[in-house]
């Protein structure tokens, strides 16, 4: 059977280390006067760095497998391995499970959220997820307001054009991203018959 891309983390692996970080890449430099002037150089990314529990042989051939197919910068679908659901729905899940939509987006990153289940119990600091066919965003909440099949949520960084349009699908469980292999980052340890592997993924549609 062919692959196809964006490719699924392969299943049934699991990771000491599963760091999903926002790469923001803004400089900062003083213009005198004690002023200091802030410029945002490059768009800005998640980064997820991730190292696998001890492997035996076979597990490890299939990993080494998987990151092979990538070369050529071909894109992987990632999905946090270990958040997969907000703070509040650990255990009821269900309400999480239901997709939203964009109703509209004002000031660049404030989302109007329509069609929600109304049970969705949202907090700070949980991520979401905005799909709009292959193109994917990911932002973490840092407001959100609002009651019933409706919510305004406030993420960063701020959602591109593609993915900020009414009708856009709002994710909130397992919400996935497009991302691309970091050049050099595989890396491979063995010790007592076993291997630990790590590798990197950088936000690349």
């Amino acid at each position: 059977m062919a692959i196809t891309f964006p490719r699924e983390l392969p299943e049934g692996f699991k990771f000491v280390t599963a760091d999903f970080a926002l790469n923001d890449q803004v400089k900062a430099s003083p213009s005198g006067a004690r002023l200091i002037n802030y410029t945002q150089v490059a768009d800005p990314a998640w980064l997820a760095t991730l190292v696998t529990k001890g492997l035996r042989h076979s597990q490890f051939a299939e990993l080494e497998a998987w990151w092979l197919s990538l070369r050529d910068k071909n894109r992987v679908m990632f999905r946090h391995p270990h958040v997969c659901y907000p703070k509040n729905h650990g255990q009821n899940q269900a309400p999480a499970d239901d997709a939203g939509a964009i109703v509209s987006v004002t000031g660049g990153n404030v989302l109007n959220v329509g069609s929600v289940d109304a049970g969705l119990s949202l907090v700070v600091g949980d991520r979401l997820g905005l799909e709009n066919g292959l193109r994917r965003h990911i932002g973490r909440i840092t407001e959100v307001t609002g009651s019933g099949t409706s919510r305004t949520i406030t993420i960063e960084p701020p959602p591109f054009a593609a993915v900020s349009a009414a009708g856009t699908v709002v994710r909130f469980a397992r919400p996935g991203l497009v991302m691309r292999p970091v050049p050099n980052s595989w890396s491979v340890q063995q010790s007592g018959g076993r291997y630990t592997a790590s590798f990197q993924l950088v936000e690349g549609q």
